[in-house]
């Protein structure tokens, strides 16, 4: 009985000894991660425009039932083509892209205005609102000045580190807005795992 208790010890010592080796091996190979970081890029390049680019376009005639000035409800052909009618389906697109973090630092900017003490520096992109009706209706800033380019392609893709929990990936970007382009290249990006990858880093490419 003692030599069993011995031999069950020893067990659990060499377990505990080994966990945080095999906590640190990569949960899939490099190929089947590099499937989902091409995934994911490519996802996010919509989110990113629905949240710093064109998104959702105001309708024309704003309807006499909305009280705050500056916003309109989005067209329908807008939201169908971002594939959303509410503040909910826009949060979900985000947070099947980027992290925990990096999805709140992306809805702080799209659904909270930005203060300082009683003053608004920036106001929110889009709220859910109610018509004279009743309805509910996603509602955009009809004057939003778009803080991403129109076109992000990624080429050259190499995961650096990859882990159980994090990876590192660069790619070389290309940005393109009108008949003006330019490649950036070597740029980092982090990924987390949260019950699945995501990117913990955003990847919009800004308008210089």
């Amino acid at each position: 009985m003692k030599r069993i208790l011995c031999k069950t010890a020893i067990f659990l010592l060499l377990f505990a000894l080994l966990l945080p080796t095999l906590s640190g091996c990569a949960r899939e190979t490099d190929e089947e991660l590099y499937g989902t970081v091409v995934q994911l890029l490519e996802e996010s390049a919509l989110v990113n425009a629905l949240c710093f680019g064109t998104g959702l376009s105001p309708v024309k005639d704003e309807s006499e039932g909305y009280l705050t000035p500056g916003y309109a409800e989005a067209t329908e052909a807008s939201r169908t083509e971002y594939g959303v009618s509410s503040v909910q389906d826009i949060t979900d697109k985000i947070r099947a892209v980027y992290s925990t973090s990096a999805a709140e630092s992306v809805e702080s900017v799209v659904f909270e205005p930005v203060r300082l003490e009683n003053t608004v520096l920036a106001y929110r992109r889009y709220f859910d609102a109610e018509d004279g009706e009743g309805n509910l209706c996603l509602m955009v800033k009809k004057d939003y000045e778009p803080l991403a380019v129109g076109s992000v392609s990624y080429e050259n893709i190499r995961i650096v580190k990859h882990s159980r929990s994090r990876a590192e990936i660069l790619t070389d970007i290309t940005v393109t807005e009108g008949e003006e382009s330019r490649t950036d290249k070597d740029v980092s990006f982090l990924l987390r795992y949260e019950e699945g990858w995501r990117l913990d880093t955003l990847t919009y490419a800004s308008i210089k």
